[in-house]
Order: structure tokens, then sequence, then C-alpha cells
């Protein structure tokens, strides 16, 4: 065909433009998948805390206690929240085969945190609009916010941590199988689904 020209003038920059955004879409919905998780959970212990469901932990007691029992609920409030988001990154990163690359996890971690920290935002609004102003300002200064501060470290850099003890984990069981590679199946995978096509 002479005089035809081409749709655009480099094929290569349009496929690397598409794969970046679907590169992105990735991260924002595996982010927000773990972001979600460990949100709602962090709202069900806090609920079940706040009802005195759970002795060990009471909201109750948080706001007028301030002695060492009062520090020992808010440390297993965060160890719980810590676990929780532990096993939910570990759970998320496993179901989408996450690779084990640190700078990816660490766009999921930075997108993730941009969630929760806005979420935290609008929590912290509507308790502030409700009158609880003054207690959530009290909370935050005292022993409860370097707490909440911790976490929220640590839910940031959980895939990350995870990426160390997975390393860890495959060696120990590369040495334990002598090289012979184990592991739980719960459904064919995306490339022996294509073997099967």
């Amino acid at each position: 065909m002479e005089g035809s020209w081409p749709l655009f003038e480099t094929t290569d920059s349009i496929i690397e433009v598409l794969w970046d955004i679907a590169l992105a879409v990735f991260v924002i919905r595996v982010s927000f998948y773990y972001f979600l998780l460990t949100f709602l959970t962090s709202l069900l212990l806090g609920y079940i805390a706040y009802a005195e469901l759970i002795p060990i932990t009471t909201f109750a007691h948080f706001l007028s206690s301030s002695g060492p029992d009062h520090n020992n609920r808010i440390l297993c409030l965060t160890i719980l929240l810590t676990i929780t988001s532990a096993i939910w990154a570990h759970l998320v990163l496993r179901h989408y085969e996450v690779p084990r690359v640190a700078y990816f996890r660490l766009a999921i971690c930075s997108m993730a945190l941009a969630f929760m920290v806005s979420a935290e935002m609008m929590v912290v609004f509507v308790l502030y609009e409700e009158g609880y102003g003054g207690c959530m300002w009290e909370e935050m200064k005292s022993v409860a916010g370097i707490a909440w501060g911790g976490w929220m470290v640590m839910y940031a850099v959980m895939p990350v941590l995870l990426l160390k003890a997975e390393k860890r984990m495959e060696e120990k069981m590369d040495d334990r199988t002598g090289g012979l590679r184990l592991r739980l199946r719960l459904g064919p995978t995306i490339n022996e689904e294509k073997a099967v096509m």
C-alpha cells in the first residue's frame, strides 16, 4: 500500500504507555484490597473493643485511664492490628501473585498508605463533627498516638517486610526438601491456564 502512513509514529512508545497504565491499575487494585481488608478488620476490632466484647481492649478505659493497664490495652490492640495487617498483606500478595520486587511492593505500600491515611482522616473528621474532637486530640498526644503511628508504619511497610520473610521461608524450604519446592495450590496459575488453552 503505497502512501499509507502508520497509525502512530512509534508503536513501541504506545505499548510502553499502555503497559505502564496496566501496571498502575494492578498496583492500585492490589493496594486497595489490602487497605480495604485491613481497614474493615481494624473497624471490627475497634467496635469489639468499644463494645467491651474483648476484655483486654476497651476504649472506655482508653479515655479515662492513664495507668500501666491503659498502656497494656493499647499495646494489645496495636499488636492485634499488626498481626491482622500481616495476614491480609500475605493473603492479598499471594492471591494476586505479586512478584518479589522491592520497588513494586513499595508502590503497593505507598498506595495502601495513601488509602489508609485518607480513610483515617475521614473517620477523624466524622468523630470531630460528632463532638469527640477533644478526646481524639488528647489520645493522639498520649501513648495511643504513638501506638497508632507505629501501627501505620508497620502497615505501610508490611508487604516489603513480607518480601524478606518469603525469601527466608523459601530458603528454609529448599534446605529441608533438598531443592524440591512444595507449595499449596488452590487452583491453576495463569501460565497453566494458558497451556490448557
